[in-house]
């Protein structure tokens, strides 16, 4: 099972907030090779910027935008090396891609950046909380589900995947049900 992640999903593994558990539970069938995950290059970026907004705004705990940024970094290249990750590049033909999806939904280029790269890489299923994004992924005929409200059929789509039930987060570490 392939999924996208837009960045408020991929944030959800680094900040604890409503489907946060089910992200956790994606990135365990990653790491464990019963997924694979796809995002952005530009989605790096924006999980980084709001680290830094949460981290100005004084809703990060102390070296809460060190960590975090750390973590996302470096399971970012973790995962990419295991080959279960893969960081889509910005080329010229997914921006022009991006900019027909722009223009077609009315969409904002972060959110085109999305979309294009869920269909330049095929995925299975776009993981997004953002109701614009989404509307226009089952637009261009994707699968979206909401992290903070799909949790169900996430679940179903990865025990469907590995024939096994997923890792749930417990105090930071993964473990089987």
């Amino acid at each position: 099972m392939r999924f996208l992640l837009d960045a408020n999903a991929v944030l959800k593994r680094y900040v604890s907030e409503p489907g946060s558990v089910i992200v956790t539970e994606v990135f365990g069938a990653a790491d464990s090779g019963q997924a694979s995950l796809v995002y952005s290059l530009w989605t790096l970026g924006e999980c980084l910027g709001v680290l830094d907004r949460l981290d100005r705004e004084g809703r990060l705990p102390a070296r809460g935008l060190a960590e975090a940024s750390r973590a996302l970094l470096g399971e970012t290249t973790r995962l990419t090396r295991l080959d279960v990750l893969i960081v889509v590049p910005l080329g010229v033909k997914l921006i022009r891609r991006a900019w027909d999806l722009l223009l077609k939904h009315h969409l904002y280029q972060a959110d085109a950046i999305q979309v294009a790269s869920a269909l330049e890489r095929r995925v299975d299923i776009l993981l997004t909380t953002d109701a614009q994004v989404a509307l226009a992924a089952r637009g261009e005929g994707l699968r979206v589900l909401d992290p903070e409200q799909d949790e169900a059929e996430i679940a179903k789509a990865l025990r469907l995947r590995s024939g096994s039930h997923p890792r749930r987060a417990v105090h930071g570490r993964r473990t089987r049900d």
